[in-house]
């Protein structure tokens, strides 16, 4: 290893945003075997994360001010163009180096594993990115989003670091609920935001940024890698908030030691299994269990 370590978060707003960045800061530091590194936290609500976690010295919370979310969210007010630009700031202030390691990840996402693999492939030179979900053809019949997506970019033409072209068909879609890069790509969120810009009036849906990220990634011909086994990212579960709230209600006021002890109690590895199982049924068994009142239930807590 020749640089240093960060990994980062942006949660900003409700307090249910700021619980699922604590819970992960949590799974992060219950890995002791993980590779040492700092962690990074863009806030409006620094005194809030001090209540939920113990003050570390590789903690650092870096306090984001409505005026400068205004600005990052651009003229078009769209909220996840937030998200590049905090960022690209978070590893700024950290005087970030070009071979500096930062993995950011969303609020929603738990370490089910050390991050070692991942810290490998970033120091590599590799870009880490949560999955790739299909190529912008394989995609235009999946949802009416993507059809929206794919028939914008067959019909308008943008500028991608400085030259005006049409994204390619087999440009890959990427979640970028985990996001691993080296410090000297930084300019890659410049360039995102700027496609953003451009996409966002031709192209409604919520989440242009990591289709303006994936563009821009590829566009530089940067090695991409998938990361779905040790950073699980949970976004398709909203129920789970609910289970946080429980969770910090019951625990928040323990030392730092017990509730990492606790942590597994909610794990959503395991309690979104039944959601995934439901979600896998055909369409007509799932609306007919609807129908008469027979929807997914939830594991019952082990405290109960």
């Amino acid at each position: 290893m020749t640089g240093r370590r960060f990994v980062l978060y942006v949660a900003h707003g409700a307090d249910c945003f700021v619980q699922e960045a604590a819970y992960s800061i949590l799974s992060l530091w219950r890995q002791t075997d993980a590779p040492p590194c700092e962690v990074v936290v863009v806030t409006d609500r620094p005194e809030r994360f001090r209540q939920l976690l113990d003050d570390r010295p590789s903690l650092h919370l870096l306090s984001l001010s409505p005026e400068q979310r205004d600005t990052w969210r651009g003229a078009q007010g769209y909220i996840h163009r937030i998200k590049p630009l905090a960022i690209q700031w978070a590893a700024q202030q950290m005087q970030a180096q070009a071979d500096d390691a930062f993995l950011y990840v969303d609020s929603d996402t738990v370490f089910s594993h050390s991050p070692a693999t991942v810290w490998a492939q970033i120091e590599a030179g590799g870009v880490v990115l949560n999955e790739r979900e299909g190529s912008l053809g394989e995609l235009r019949r999946n949802t009416r989003s993507h059809r929206r997506l794919f028939e914008a970019c067959q019909a308008h033409r943008f500028q991608v670091r400085g030259r005006e072209q049409q994204v390619p068909l087999s440009t890959g879609l990427w979640n970028s609920g985990v996001l691993g890069f080296q410090g000297r790509l930084l300019p890659v969120f410049d360039e995102t935001a700027q496609l953003i810009d451009q996409m966002l009036p031709v192209v409604q849906v919520h989440t242009v940024e990591q289709v303006a990220l994936s563009v821009v990634l590829q566009d530089r011909g940067l090695r991409l890698h998938e990361c779905l086994s040790d950073v699980f990212h949970y976004h398709v579960f909203k129920e789970f908030r609910d289970d946080l709230a429980l969770f910090f209600d019951r625990y928040g006021a323990l030392p730092l030691a017990e509730r990492l002890q606790h942590w597994p109690e909610i794990d959503p590895v395991r309690r979104i299994q039944p959601k995934l199982a439901f979600n896998a049924l055909p369409k007509w068994q799932r609306q007919w269990r609807k129908l008469w009142g027979q929807r997914w239930q939830p594991l019952p807590y082990p405290w109960a």
